[in-house]
């Protein structure tokens, strides 16, 4: 009869602790589930962000509304590199050309991004010959 009290208390703990262990994971699993599935840049702010941009235009598209920048980090927002960013008035499209280097302010609100305050630090360099297609200068001939 001892041993099977034993027994008995063996299993009784047995299952208290498997009880103790699932009860765990089950919270476990509720509490991760109630956090926000969305990134943490798409939850509403208190405003628009704003970011400072540097970079070079690659292209501007008047129709699109929008300007191709090579742009350096932007600190807080995203990595070095190549995109399309919507400019909301247009009028500040017209003094822009292909390789002239910028800074502008990347504003941020919710989903929809857009460059303001852009300015033009250096103008292109339009004088020089596309490359691939230069002609050397013409050489006169010594006379003989």
């Amino acid at each position: 009869m001892t041993h099977m009290r034993n027994h008995t208390g063996r299993n009784v703990r047995g299952i208290f602790l498997k009880m103790i262990f699932a009860a765990g994971i089950f919270l476990s699993a509720g509490l991760a589930g109630c956090g926000s599935s969305k990134p943490a840049q798409q939850q509403p702010a208190a405003g628009p962000q704003r970011y400072k941009l540097t970079g070079r235009i690659v292209s501007v598209e008047p129709a699109k509304q929008q300007v191709v920048v090579d742009a350096a980090d932007i600190p807080g927002f995203m990595m070095a590199m190549t995109m399309g960013y919507a400019v909301k008035d247009p009028n500040q499209l017209t003094p822009l050309s292909a390789e002239d280097q910028i800074t502008a302010d990347v504003v941020v609100n919710g989903t929809d991004v857009h460059l303001e305050n852009i300015v033009v630090t250096k103008k292109a360099d339009n004088a020089k010959p596309p490359a691939g297609n230069a002609v050397p200068p013409a050489t006169s001939q010594p006379s003989k």
